[in-house]
């Protein structure tokens, strides 16, 4: 229930229609069933602590820091609003790659699942191996989840997993 649109998107929509239709109540919220969300302001507050999370994970929380209340209100309404040149302007330094730090400490990464009894993994990943070499996706699948990629001589393909 409380996987992220895009992901739910992915695992359930065919090339031919949209994977749900939506039907608005204003009442009896399903308490049971659902978290209930109490306002934008709890929306903006998750999406700056995965941000921040992130941040920590790549540069030690030097971007985030650095930047001003403003800058984080600016990334937020680009992203609400749909208007990416807002976002990117913000959201630049924090995609930039460090040379002069080794570049990022870790990947933030999360991959969920839907057959197990943990929702998702998420562990750290430095993108750099110990002999220098960058690491890939394939790389990354291979440490943290490698029954998602079938051996080469395997015919089937765990569906269940998705990075995000």
């Amino acid at each position: 229930m409380h996987y992220p649109i895009g992901l739910l998107f992915d695992l359930l929509a065919s090339s031919s229609a949209l994977p749900w239709n939506i039907t608005v109540h204003f009442k009896s919220f399903p308490e049971k069933d659902l978290l209930h969300c109490p306002s934008k302001d709890a929306i903006e507050a998750h999406f700056m602590s995965c941000v921040k999370e992130a941040d920590a994970l790549k540069h030690k929380s030097q971007v985030i820091n650095e930047m001003q209340k403003k800058d984080h209100k600016q990334l937020w309404m680009g992203l609400q609003n749909d208007r990416f040149d807002q976002f990117w302007a913000i959201n630049r330094k924090l995609m930039e790659y460090p040379a002069e730090e080794n570049g990022f400490r870790y990947i933030p990464f999360r991959i969920y699942q839907t057959t197990t009894e943990r929702p998702f993994i998420q562990k750290l990943f430095r993108p750099v191996a110990a002999d220098g070499q960058l690491h890939t996706l394939g790389d990354l699948l291979k440490e943290v989840c490698p029954s998602a990629l079938a051996p080469e001589d395997d015919s089937h393909h765990c569906e269940n997993q998705l990075l995000y």
